[in-house]
């Protein structure tokens, strides 16, 4: 994948874009954890978009449905992927603590890039038995027929659900980790060394006599 040069970071309030193959502009802001925080809303988003198993019914229907969340995963999948490539660019060997958070934040966003294949594979699934249901609601009535279908329809149910709980872990481990980010070093607590003043000796008690 071809990459544009890369320009001098620009002020923190102010976003850059990046142009993909398929021409759609991106935002990606420099500020590492409001990006996070934003893609995390959108995983929830689309976890939420995801047809609810007491409307699935006929295999048509279920396409349907089940086409725009496909889209809407697979997106995420590419959006993150181009932003971690974007934000990985940007770092090379540097140690301040700028490119140390520009790092964390492209595995977050790898790590959840790999949680989000999980969860379009469950869906993949979902519409593979959403299919099969089409398929049976075309053959004639019958014992078998009904089963057969009440089969596949509770395994497409287990998908959709694996895909929503994949989702909506997949963003809250985001938030997390963009919490994580601003969260203040743990302080060193490994012991002080030995103070080299001298302790003056104590001082005699002084006699008394009469």
């Amino acid at each position: 994948m071809r990459r544009p040069d890369v320009q001098a970071p620009e002020p923190a309030d102010r976003a850059v874009t990046r142009r993909t193959r398929s021409g759609v502009h991106l935002p990606f802001p420099y500020d590492q954890v409001s990006q996070l925080h934003s893609l995390a809303e959108r995983i929830h988003n689309a976890a939420d978009e995801l047809p609810l198993t007491d409307s699935v019914h006929s295999g048509v229907d279920n396409l349907d449905d089940l086409d725009d969340s496909t889209r809407d995963i697979a997106g995420l999948i590419t959006h993150l992927t181009t932003a971690a490539a974007f934000a990985a660019g940007t770092v090379h060997r540097a140690r301040d603590p700028e490119a140390d958070v520009t790092r964390r934040t492209v595995t977050q966003l790898t790590r959840t890039v790999g949680a989000l294949g999980h969860a379009l594979a469950d869906l993949g699934e979902a519409v593979a038995h959403a299919g099969a249901l089409h398929q049976l609601s075309s053959l004639p009535r019958s014992p078998q027929r009904t089963t057969a279908i009440e089969s596949e329809r509770s395994q497409l149910y287990a998908r959709i659900a694996s895909t929503r709980r994949q989702l909506n872990q997949a963003g809250g481990r985001l938030h997390q980790e963009a919490d994580r980010l601003t969260a203040p070093p743990t302080p060193n607590r490994s012991p002080r060394a030995t103070s080299a003043t001298p302790v003056p000796p104590p001082i005699p008690a002084i006699s008394r006599t009469r």
